[in-house]
């Protein structure tokens, strides 16, 4: 359904009413000249027009003139893109939405997760231009603090790496590097969501690679281990309680946890405690869905690059089986 508002700036009704003034003009002309031998009464020297059509153009003219001195134009608003038809939430916003309780698992139950062979992971990044600390030799344009549009200097280049790394541990990988933000950050989750929607088989994985906001007081950024410095990973799980349609909670919020542990029990300490918030962030998509956090803006690009070597470990752990290198 195409829809339309009213906003200033338009010239399209100023040509009307210049029509129609003109028209007014040429009936008022007529009617000076027909006066002179008609039923026009002399006033003080002027023609007093009395007739119905005058008066209706006189009205016309008025009812144009008053939006004109601000002046409007028309413009189409684009038709929602919801499938289901329901309410537009809230832009979702995973560094200021609300943190809720997680949910309880089982200590003692198993989740199985492995999936086989070869499988399907698709990484993508709804927030493209996220990057991190600039570096003295090896800079980047920025668009704005910590944000390029330069993806070897971004978040892209992590999922870059991840997916090569993946691939070497047999999974099929597509990496998919569609820019989400474009100039409106609030509603790069619609995008990303249409961008998921295009694929017509289901992956097995679906990973949201981003890059963490600094916050004062959450400890260390990086933790130097085996000799490297590696960015510090969480998992984000979205309920999605603002919405109809809901993302697999349960499922995503198992597979977070069970990746949390397997990574800790890697390499102690390069996973914080996976967060859960009130917006879905897509995860509706499918099983298994989840956002990934690869270190803050006060991390280095080749901290965040490190990471990825324990975080593809610890992927393939839990999809293909086996025992993390």
């Amino acid at each position: 359904m195409v829809r339309f508002r009213v906003i200033k700036g338009s010239r399209l009704l100023l040509g009307a009413a210049v029509v129609v003034l003109a028209l007014v003009v040429c009936l008022l002309a007529f009617k000076v000249f027909a006066g002179s031998e008609g039923d026009a009464t002399p006033v003080d020297g002027n023609l007093v027009e009395t007739s119905a059509q005058e008066e209706e153009a006189r009205a016309a003219l008025a009812v144009l003139a008053a939006p004109l001195s601000q002046g409007i134009e028309i413009s189409v608003l684009e038709p929602s893109s919801n499938p289901q038809g329901q309410a537009s939430p809230a832009p979702e916003n995973e560094h200021t939405d609300q943190t809720v309780a997680p949910l309880e698992l089982d200590p003692a139950g198993e989740v199985d997760i492995a999936v086989g062979d070869a499988p399907r992971v698709l990484i993508y990044h709804t927030h493209t231009h996220e990057a991190y600390e600039q570096a003295a030799d090896d800079p980047y344009v920025a668009l704005e603090a910590w944000r390029t549009a330069d993806e070897e200097h971004s978040v892209v280049r992590v999922g870059a790496e991840l997916a090569e790394l993946l691939r070497a541990r047999g999974c099929e990988v597509v990496h998919d590097t569609t820019d989400h933000e474009l100039d409106d950050l609030s509603t790069a989750y619609t995008r990303s969501e249409q961008t998921l929607l295009s694929y017509e088989e289901p992956f097995d994985l679906y990973i949201d690679l981003h890059r963490d906001a600094y916050v004062e007081g959450t400890g260390e950024n990086t933790l130097h281990a085996n000799g490297v410095d590696y960015a510090k990973l969480m998992m984000l799980i979205g309920k999605g309680e603002n919405f109809d349609l809901k993302p697999h909670y349960s499922e995503n919020y198992a597979f977070a946890c069970a990746l949390t542990d397997a990574l800790n029990a890697q390499t102690p300490g390069i996973c914080r405690d996976v967060l859960v918030k009130t917006n879905r962030y897509n995860q509706h998509i499918g099983v298994y869905a989840i956002l990934v956090e690869v270190g803050n803006n006060r991390n280095t690009l080749v901290e965040a690059l490190n990471a990825m070597q324990p975080l593809s470990e610890a992927i393939a752990f839990l999809l293909i089986g086996g025992n993390p290198d």
